[in-house]
């Protein structure tokens, strides 16, 4: 497999891939300062466990705090306490933002300004769960045009590509029949780094494109495999975006995240012979990193 940096050809892609417009105004951290960026040690859409094993999208961000941290209104609005959670619903732009895992120190149905405090980080969390709902849909606060200032100039990770059936992974030389396309990525929080154990936190990419390019080709079409970029994935889609390879980050141990680029899915449709199998992978800023290899299709042999 190949990794570098990306050529013109990606970089043009990289321009394409700019992120669709943008839910509501930017607006500055929960935290002090409000216009210093904060360690993030969660993403948007990272796995989640509920129960045994990753079973759900998050639908919001983690920034790291100590447990006692005051947390800030980031906009103009009414409070709503909720259990383990206090929700802001903002006086304009139909949006609410929820800061979960905090005690809170105002009494519901207050009136608060931007920058007036709120709660704080209950004991043993060591971060805050902020989310974003606009329109009723969970968007993504890293976005361009969300929390601010954010800035990301560290590229995702392509760890390997695979092809599996079921759990059981399959050679590349003779692909045939119906097959699982995978790939191990993934991204890395920008500076400020979480203190430690954190420190070694893995992150969801924001997009995962890939494509098939025959032998002696110089293009072919992308196919997009995830899109985190904007919108929380829905609940039902998380066994067909994250594969059974994946782990969660846990104390000193970081996440493993393999995703599907495509599930069952049917090697006979292009014909037989040898192909490129390339990916990109953007983060929410348009970093990106990208991997090919030769696999070869064989459903006649």
């Amino acid at each position: 497999m190949v990794l570098s940096r990306l050529p013109a050809l990606y970089l043009t892609l990289a321009a394409a891939l700019a992120l669709p417009a943008a839910a509501g105004a930017t607006y500055g951290w929960p935290l002090k300062p409000f216009d210093q960026q904060h360690a993030v040690r969660s993403f948007f859409d990272n796995p989640r466990a509920e129960g045994v094993g990753a079973t759900s999208f998050h639908f919001g961000i983690d920034i790291s705090a100590p447990d006692g941290t005051p947390v800030y209104a980031v906009a103009n609005g009414v409070a709503r306490l909720q259990p383990d959670a206090v929700a802001l619903v903002a006086d304009a732009g139909d949006r609410t933002f929820s800061y979960w895992h905090v005690n809170p120190t105002i009494p519901d149905l207050a009136h608060v300004a931007i920058g007036d405090e709120i709660a704080t980080i209950k004991q043993g969390f060591g971060h805050v769960h902020f989310t974003e709902i606009h329109g009723g849909r969970y968007v993504n606060p890293l976005r361009p045009g969300g929390i601010a200032p954010y800035v990301d100039s560290t590229s995702p990770t392509v760890v390997s590509l695979f092809a599996a059936v079921g759990t059981h992974k399959v050679a590349l030389d003779s692909l045939h029949g119906t097959v699982d396309l995978l790939v191990d990525t993934y991204d890395t929080p920008p500076p400020p780094l979480p203190a430690p154990p954190w420190n070694l936190t893995r992150v969801a990419p924001a997009l995962i494109r890939w494509r098939l390019v025959p032998e002696g080709a110089t293009s072919a079409h992308w196919r997009t495999a995830i899109d985190f970029r904007s919108f929380l994935a829905p609940k039902e889609k998380f066994s067909s975006v994250y594969a059974p390879w994946t782990t969660l980050n846990e104390p000193g141990r970081p996440a493993r995240l393999v995703y599907y680029l495509a599930q069952r899915w049917d090697s006979s449709r292009p014909p037989d012979g040898r192909y490129r199998l390339q990916v990109a992978v953007f983060d929410s800023q348009g970093n990106s990193a990208r991997a090919g290899l030769w696999v070869t299709i064989a459903n006649s042999r």
